[in-house]
């Protein structure tokens, strides 16, 4: 998978505009706008989309944010990444972190260094 994903952009320090995943004996191009977020589990990478779909592929998450739209993606924890365009809401926990509500209706958590980071480039007029 990672030589698909790697040779589909071929367009040096451009965003990926979408990602492809192996579904049996076909590749789904998903386009990256339809992606609400990333979670990592272990080798394999969950992607979320806005319309509740869950794509898995083999990549490593930080290859996969460097191909990403720093504008469009932000980081909330070791393992998780957000479409910043999909958060809906953000509730403080204790502890100083957040639970983001994205508009496919998941729930994800920040860990509490990106809290500091979400604050400063999200939560900030």
């Amino acid at each position: 998978m990672r030589a698909a994903a790697a040779t589909y952009d071929r367009a040096v320090g451009e965003p990926l505009r979408r990602v492809p995943v192996r579904k049996r004996n076909e590749i789904v191009l998903v386009p990256v706008e339809q992606i609400a977020s990333v979670v990592a589990d272990g080798e394999l990478l969950h992607l979320f989309t806005t319309r509740g779909e869950k794509h898995t592929i083999a990549y490593r998450l930080k290859d996969l944010e460097a191909r990403l739209d720093p504008a469009a993606f932000v980081r909330l924890s070791r393992g998780t990444l957000a479409n910043v365009t999909m958060i809906t809401a953000v509730a403080p926990l204790p502890g100083g972190t957040y639970r983001l509500t994205m508009a496919n209706g998941q729930q994800l958590q920040t860990s509490r260094m990106q809290s500091r980071l979400l604050r400063d480039r999200l939560l900030r007029l």
